[in-house]
């Protein structure tokens, strides 16, 4: 995914360079999957979503990104109360956070709006329908100015007491120990180098002030423990139960390949 909030686990690749093992492509959420199913790529950082609706899909441990409450970069803004929404503007280039809000209305304030996908321009949005959902670093820079604005991260966290899992590097069969392992280590030396990684983050997107670390520091999560697997569970479940999913479909759990390893 091209976001600010991937970088810690994408980064190690492009400081490798040529020398890397691993060729990285950069596509919106909602294109990713299709990248998988073709054989083009062999993991993918994808919404959480795609790993619940699709048979036979794997997930490499250890890996995600993840809130543990707030996300701020995953926002509904409403022109109007939330119990009066009508209709949402959804972003048609995210595939979890568009199903996580149509959860999040149902389960916590009964609201089943009407839901129309559309490119993330909040005025062409909030001229459309009642309320807008946008994501990624257009949902982090989104004027919330006289709107209600809700957080899905803390909305999910305050509904469900588990951590969200909005993507996680999901493949097939190749998807393999020893892929895993490799994306394990592209984890750790993000965490290692972070602050190298925030300093070439925040020179590209440009976020006023400290906010780029603050969110990639405090706010985002790349862990994938029982909790973040409990919560992803929970999701699905609610998926179906709100007629989002006929059915879900949990995910293997690829372990990394244990040999030493150093970052």
């Amino acid at each position: 995914m091209p976001y600010v909030n991937a970088k810690p686990l994408n980064s190690y690749f492009e400081h490798l360079g040529q020398h890397s093992s691993v060729r990285v492509l950069y596509q919106v959420p909602s294109s990713l999957p299709a990248l998988l199913d073709s054989g083009t790529a062999e993991a993918v950082l994808v919404s959480s979503f795609d790993s619940l609706r699709t048979p036979g899909r794997r997930i490499a441990a250890g890996c995600s990104i993840s809130t543990k409450a707030d996300a701020q970069s995953v926002r509904l803004l409403s022109k109007v109360p939330i119990h009066g929404i009508q209709s949402v503007a959804l972003d048609s280039s995210s595939l979890t956070s568009v199903h996580l809000a149509q959860v999040v209305l149902a389960e916590s304030y009964g609201v089943r709006p009407e839901v129309r996908n559309m490119p993330p321009n909040q005025d062409d949005m909030l001229a459309a329908c009642d309320a807008a959902l946008l994501i990624g670093d257009i949902g982090m820079l989104a004027d919330g100015t006289g709107l209600i604005d809700l957080d899905m991260g803390a909305e999910w966290h305050k509904l469900t007491n588990l951590p969200f899992v909005w993507a996680a590097w999901i493949g097939r069969e190749r998807l393999t120990p020893a892929l895993a392992k490799e994306l394990e280590r592209a984890k750790l030396w993000g965490q290692a180098h972070l602050d190298r990684v925030v300093t070439q983050t925040q020179v590209q997107c440009k976020w006023p002030g400290d906010s780029c670390r603050e969110y990639l520091t405090e706010i985002m999560n790349y862990d994938l423990t029982e909790d973040h697997l409990a919560g992803l569970k929970l999701f699905g479940e609610l998926l179906v139960k709100h007629g989002l999913l006929t059915e879900a479909h949990f995910p293997e759990i690829v372990a990394a390949e244990t040999t030493a390893m150093s970052v």
